[in-house]
């Protein structure tokens, strides 16, 4: 914080970051993302969680992660020579509804795997009884995603009623437990603004006015550590095809946009963990189509040394992105991350010792 107030910044430059192109081969994730709830109390219209038929059509089977997958996962990350920078829980569903969420985080913090221990969350369920587990149990950074700033917006967003006084009270608490026990914990807290792939009443849906601006960096400012307003984009392939396809120039945190990247960077960077046990190298793979592994019968280092990952990173450096099933079609790599290995493919093909087979994609199991 700066004199009382929350730094404004987007979650991506809250840490100082190496160039992706030096880093390859990576021998240690960046970071690993576990979903310990696929279930999540919300429908947000720019949301995979919003498509009942979608998820059905692809047989998603939504639940918590069971606590002892969690440790045999967190226990095999010490197999990689170093430690992972991040270790991120909650993404495809709500984490705050997962019972022994504190346990988790708690066995995660003491066993030193990763450098920072964060979570994602509505902050619906920000409870004091809950706060003062996730102070307790060692929780590094939350980030917090309002939907909205207002009972009504939240009706069009989220598609559920909410009091959204009680998200207000539960941030403030949350705030004053972490500071009173002097703890690490970072909040950051984001809303929403338009975008202009939205179109339509989604457009309406998602517009902040000034003054809404200013009331959410009015009210938020003085109870969190950063703050920023992120533009909704199109980043849930095969859900929101239409935007997929109409992506303008400026990304979630107001990077600019210049072209479509052939090279995914997430496949170099990120594991996956699905809450059933299924690995993808991307955080987006919610109808589990990018599958490269599974924690119930390989370990997690296998999963990142496996063949399967390989030919997918081949693929893309071979630039092939548009003929992978789900991948062909993702804005995320534009929208959402600033790495980009399109003009270093070459020397990463080399860094990575493929071979001519490799290169002539000859048998690749992605294409």
């Amino acid at each position: 914080m700066e004199d009382g107030l929350a730094v404004v910044q987007p979650r991506i430059h809250s840490a100082k970051k190496r160039s992706l192109k030096s880093m390859v081969p990576i021998d240690t994730p960046i970071s690993c993302h576990i979903d310990v709830s696929s279930l999540c109390n919300y429908k947000c219209s720019f949301c995979f969680q919003a498509d009942v038929l979608g998820m059905k059509a692809v047989g998603l089977k939504r639940g918590f992660m069971e606590v002892d997958m969690f440790k045999t996962i967190v226990d095999q990350m010490k197999e990689f020579p170093e430690k992972v920078k991040k270790l991120k829980i909650g993404n495809h569903g709500e984490p705050t509804m997962h019972p022994q969420l504190s346990e988790m985080i708690a066995y995660a913090r003491q066993s030193n795997t990763a450098d920072v221990i964060e979570m994602f969350t509505n902050g619906s369920k920000l409870t004091p009884e809950l706060n003062k587990k996730l102070v307790e149990c060692g929780l590094q950074r939350v980030n917090i995603s309002l939907e909205g700033l207002s009972d009504e917006r939240y009706l069009q967003v989220a598609g559920v009623k909410q009091d959204f006084s009680k998200i207000v009270d539960g941030v403030k608490d949350l705030f004053k437990q972490k500071e009173a026990a002097k703890s690490d914990l970072i909040i950051y807290v984001k809303v929403a603004d338009q975008t202009h792939e939205l179109k339509g009443e989604k457009k309406e849906m998602f517009y902040l006015s000034n003054l809404e601006k200013k009331y959410f960096f009015d009210t938020f400012s003085s109870h969190c550590d950063e703050i920023f307003i992120e533009k909704i984009v199109p980043q849930w392939p095969e859900t929101q095809q239409e935007e997929q396809n109409d992506i303008e120039k400026t990304g979630m945190y107001g990077q600019q946009i210049e072209n479509w990247k052939e090279v995914c960077p997430f496949v170099f960077m990120y594991l996956h963990f699905n809450c059933d046990g299924t690995v993808s190298p991307c955080t987006l793979d919610w109808p589990r189509k990018v599958v490269i592994g599974n924690v119930k019968n390989q370990t997690v280092k296998e999963i990142w040394e496996g063949q399967q990952l390989r030919e997918l990173q081949v693929a893309m450096l071979m630039k092939k992105r548009k003929c992978i099933n789900f991948c062909g079609a993702c804005a995320a790599p534009m929208v959402c991350v600033e790495e980009n290995l399109d003009p270093h493919f070459e020397a990463v093909l080399v860094s990575l010792e493929t071979t001519q087979d490799d290169r002539s994609l000859k048998n690749n199991m992605w294409l």
